[in-house]
């Protein structure tokens, strides 16, 4: 379960801070991984598990990024690299970690980067260095290999917007400039790690925008055109053979689906 591995994750990182907790947390983290793997591969028929196996994958995943945030602020506090920051102040900033896309959904594989976004109420400055340190934790080189790429660019305005944002300027956003495809990924929307209540607060007041965003003017015709953009970057000779961006392959049907969610969703959320 999601507590199961939390607590896990986090004995392993107790006391601990920079590489060393890195170390200690990937270490920790592909042994919980291994179960998983055993548990699914033993199975004699993988569909039976799918949906357990994915959301455990899931479930793991958050439980890495609760102990990447504890490493990062313990990190913070001692310093090295930069002056130490004092414990008060770390606590003073609440960092919600929000899963995006298949993370998110709980739907996730084993070789997937995990999608993210970062919302804060507090010292913005010194939550954007909480969440740079979460991420190394997670991905930058050490001793022990990286678990997965923690992607941020589903933020409001991609990898050329602030790391993490307040919850009004989120929702500033989400109001005045967001596309339609913003609202589409917003569907997978999940408070995962961090300050769950802030986290919680953002998905419940972007959920009404997600819903009210198939009434945009031409919203079909926005979805497909940002569909065609991805094709376009294929090289012709690999088209037919990519299963997951190709004509007819796994970006299609969930675009189908998500188009389908967020015309009928309004009337019935629970799809």
């Amino acid at each position: 379960t999601r507590e199961e591995a939390g607590k896990a994750l986090l004995e392993s990182v107790a006391e601990l801070a920079g590489e060393e907790a890195w170390n200690a947390l990937r270490v920790r983290y592909r042994e919980l991984l291994a179960g998983i793997a055993l548990h699914d591969l033993c199975n004699e028929d993988a569909r039976e598990v799918l949906e357990e196996v994915s959301t455990a994958l899931a479930h793991i995943a958050d439980a890495a990024l609760e102990a990447a945030l504890v490493v990062a602020r313990a990190t913070l506090e001692r310093g090295g690299s930069t002056p130490p920051v004092s414990r008060e102040r770390l606590d003073d900033v609440r960092l919600a970690i929000i899963a995006m896309g298949k993370c998110g959904a709980e739907e996730l594989n084993v070789v997937s980067d995990v999608d993210v976004m970062f919302v804060v109420r507090g010292d913005e400055r010194m939550a954007t260095a909480l969440a740079r340190e979460t991420m190394r934790a997670i991905q930058d080189p050490a001793i022990e290999m990286p678990l997965w790429q923690v992607d941020p660019n589903l933020r409001p305005e991609g990898e050329q917007g602030p790391l993490v944002r307040t919850l009004p300027s989120m929702m500033s956003y989400y109001e005045r400039w967001a596309k339609a495809w913003e609202f589409q990924a917003l569907i997978k929307a999940r408070a995962c790690a961090g300050d769950l209540e802030l986290g919680g607060e953002f998905v419940a007041r972007t959920r009404p925008y997600v819903w009210a965003s198939a009434r945009r003017e031409d919203f079909v015709g926005s979805v497909q055109r940002m569909r065609e953009r991805v094709t376009e970057h294929i090289a012709p000779q690999d088209l037919e053979r990519q299963i997951k961006l190709g004509p007819g392959g796994l970006r299609d049907i969930e675009f189908s689906v998500q188009l389908l969610q967020l015309v009928h969703g309004r009337a019935d959320e629970s799809l």
